[in-house]
Order: structure tokens, then sequence, then C-alpha cells
């Protein structure tokens, strides 16, 4: 992403995210509000910070993702004022403030304490709302307008549809992250471990831990089972196939990408990822305006159903297995989520503005993704098919159990599971998939 595309796009989106928040303020009764980044904090009996994460709220007005104590004051009809806290020490190297475009849109004020922050705002409005993570500005509200639902609710709603700028952001997450991806495929290839094939991803992706959207998941064999496995092993794996689920950040957007790669010594469980990509590409083809996307989620159990029974995992029709429940022993999860300022964006269950939930289907009551889909939302779409060993005890046990071909199961439970997750933006007419672009024109 260049500086000209940024420059291009971020007056438009500054001005939509002032329109949001002027009808969202209008429709809860504030005259302004108080965004604040969040405040560092020590571990527990120790000296040392515990990660920061800045206020996504925050990060949409402009990228203080290192900014801890900073906060933004927005009131209708005025230009946003930032405050960035900037000390004066020689223990760390503060994060520099924003420059162009965004210091053209907002008034920037750089103080070297936080205690100095009140006075640089200046005179408050009355009916002031703030955002914030507790404790961070606490003395500038009472309780009852610290993080108001009502308002939360309105701006969670807007979040789903992307700005051009937005776009910008997650298009530059999505190279950065097709880069490690690479770079992981290649490592695993080679016989690397769990922890190398870590760092050959953020080398190639250029994310330092800080970076990066979420903790990168790198399951090598059984490990892929575990849908959000959290560890690097340093030894290296004994088994065939890796699946790493891993995006990166740019100005405080996500990607979040998925893939699974398989050693040619086991060309059953190839055959499988490579007919589960298949599937994917189906489902992508689905999205586009209009469709609600729990309808998708059940055309993804339709998918799962029809390879368990097209790889003689489990006997009978494609449709049966759907009907008796077998897709969902291998597929547990969701088929997707809305992305953007977090990698599971907010807003997915809201059917309005006031944050009424949207009812969920009784067969998948856990989506984190419910809307019916339009233009300028961005999200991922990723079915998976694993063997985990908890499920097939289950499934042991359940009727349906009786239909499964165990010996063809129990083969491949040493190699985990599979998952593609691709990133899209929905259209007019369809959608857009921005990591198979990016996978098809970023130089190698």
């Amino acid at each position: 992403m260049t500086q000209a595309s940024l420059i291009n796009h971020y007056p438009a989106h500054l001005a939509t995210v002032q329109e949001r928040y002027d009808a969202a303020l209008a429709a809860t009764g504030y005259d302004a509000v108080l965004i604040g980044a969040g405040i560092a904090r020590l571990q527990f009996m120790d000296d040392q910070q515990a990660p920061f994460r800045a206020n996504p709220q925050l990060l949409q007005w402009l990228p203080l993702t290192a900014h801890p104590d900073a906060c933004l004051l927005y009131q209708p009809g005025r230009q946003p004022l930032a405050v960035v806290v900037r000390p004066a020490t020689y223990w760390e190297e503060p994060p520099a403030a924003p420059g162009a475009p965004w210091a053209d849109g907002i008034e920037l004020r750089i103080v070297a304490q936080s205690k100095a922050v009140p006075a640089a705002l200046g005179t408050l409005p009355q009916r002031l709302a703030v955002l914030a993570p507790e404790p961070h500005l606490q003395d500038l509200a009472p309780a009852e307008h610290r993080n108001p639902r009502a308002l939360i609710e309105h701006l969670n709603y807007q979040r789903a549809w992307k700005t051009d700028y937005e776009v910008s952001c997650q298009r530059e997450a999505t190279t950065q992250a097709v880069k490690g991806h690479r770079a992981a495929a290649l490592a695993h290839a080679e016989g690397a471990s769990e922890f190398e094939i870590l760092l050959a991803f953020q080398q190639a992706s250029g994310q330092a831990a800080a970076d990066m959207p979420y903790p990168p998941i790198i399951g090598a064999g059984r490990h892929a089972a575990t849908l959000h496995y959290q560890h690097y092993r340093q030894t290296s794996p004994s088994a065939g196939s890796l699946l790493i689920d891993a995006g990166c950040g740019c100005q405080g957007y996500a990607s979040d990408i998925t893939r699974t790669h398989v050693r040619e010594e086991h060309p059953a469980f190839a055959e499988l990822r490579d007919d589960l990509d298949q599937s994917q590409q189906q489902l992508c083809a689905r999205v586009r305006p209009g469709v609600p996307f729990a309808e998708l989620h059940h055309a993804a159990h339709g998918e799962i159903a029809a390879l368990l029974v097209a790889h003689k995992l489990v006997e009978g029709t494609a449709e049966s297995a759907l009907e008796r429940g077998l897709s969902r022993f291998f597929f547990p999860h969701g088929l997707g989520h809305l992305l953007g300022l977090q990698v599971h964006d907010v807003g997915g269950r809201q059917a309005d503005p006031d944050g009424s939930d949207l009812p969920a289907p009784t067969r998948y009551p856990h989506l984190r993704l419910l809307r019916t889909l339009e233009a300028g939302f961005s999200l991922t779409i990723e079915p998976g098919l694993y063997f985990i060993e908890s499920l097939l005890q289950e499934l042991r046990a359940d009727p349906a159990g009786a239909e499964v071909n165990w010996d063809r199961v129990e083969a491949l439970l040493p190699l985990g599971g599979i998952r593609i997750e691709d990133n899209l933006l929905v259209t007019a007419d369809g959608a857009e998939n921005l990591t198979r672009d990016a996978f098809a024109t970023v130089p190698h």
C-alpha cells in the first residue's frame, strides 16, 4: 500500500467515520465522544509491561496502535482532536505520532505525560460519552456515561461496511501475510519445526508479534486438530501435514488466512485437502449481497458431508450424512466471521443499530456472523474438516457412528485436519477474494 493510496482514500474514510458517529451520538443523546486507547499495564508481580493492544474504536480514526494513554475527542461539527502521549524517557523510544494523511484531518496535540491529557483536551462537553478500557480516562465522565451500550451497538453495527481506506489497509495486510504463508510452506516442505515455521512466517511478512492481529496457529500433524492450537514445538514434526492460520496487521486492520500443507507421502490426505479447497472456492462463489450468512454455513455442512461420502469416510449419501448431523463431528466451527479492526470483528449477530440480536438457527446456535451479506462487508470463508479425538469419541457413541468407516478415519487421525481460509470483500454483484488475488499477484 503506497502513501499515495492512503492520502487518496483517508479523507473520505474520515468523513464516513464522522457521519457514523454523528448519527450514533444523535440517536443516543450525547454531545461528544472521547475515545481512549487504553493504558500500559505491568504484569503481575513484575516491572515488565504486558503487551499493549489499543482500543480498536480509536484505530478506526487513526493508527495509534502502540500509543498508551492516547485519546481522541470528537464533537459533531468540529475537527477531531487527538492527544498523543510521548514521554521524555531514555528507557524506551516513544512511538512517533501519525503524520499525513491522518494529521491533515485530525488535530494532534503531543504531551509528555498522561496527567497532561485533560489540559490538552480543554473544556469537555457536558453530555460526553467515554469509550475506553478501564481505568483509562475514568475521571472524565461518570460511570453511566462510560462505554454506554446503546452508543457502542450503533457503532459496532456500522463497522461491517468497509471504506476504501479500510479495504486498502486490508489489502496490504493480506499482501504481507501471503509472503509469510509462502515462506511457511517452504519451511514445512524442508522439515522445519512449528517454531521454525513461525520464525519463517514472521521474517517473510516483516511482522513482529506486536504487529500481528492474533498469535499464529501453526499445528503439525495431530496438532492441526486443535482449532486454536497455541504452542510452537521446537522439535521437527514427525507427521507430514501442517495447518497454519496466520494473518498480518496494517494500520490496525487485520488479515486472517489459513492454509493446509501435505507432504507427498500422504496422497489420500492431500486429495482430501485439494477437494476441500475446491469446496471452499464454491462457497466463496456464493458470497454476494442478499445472502444470509447462516445459509452459507449450512451449505458448507453440505459440502463437508459430500466430502465425507466421496472419500469413503462415511457410508450412505451426502444428504443422509447431512441430515443425521455427521458433518458437525468433522466441522465444529463457523464458516466465517466479519473481519476488520478485529479479527473476529463486532456486529456480526446484530439485527439493527439498536443492538437487537438476530435469531440463530437451532442447528447452529453459536455462529459469529448471522447478518445478510451486503456490499462493503469484509469477511472470512473458512470451512474445515478435522479428525478431533474428543469429537470422534462422541461420534462412536452416537447412532450415526455406525455409518463411519473407522479404519479410514483412524488412518487420517495422525494428520490432524484441514482448514482453508480466504478473506473476501462483498461487492455489488458478488465478491472479491482478497486472499486469492494476493497469492496470484504478489511476486515470489
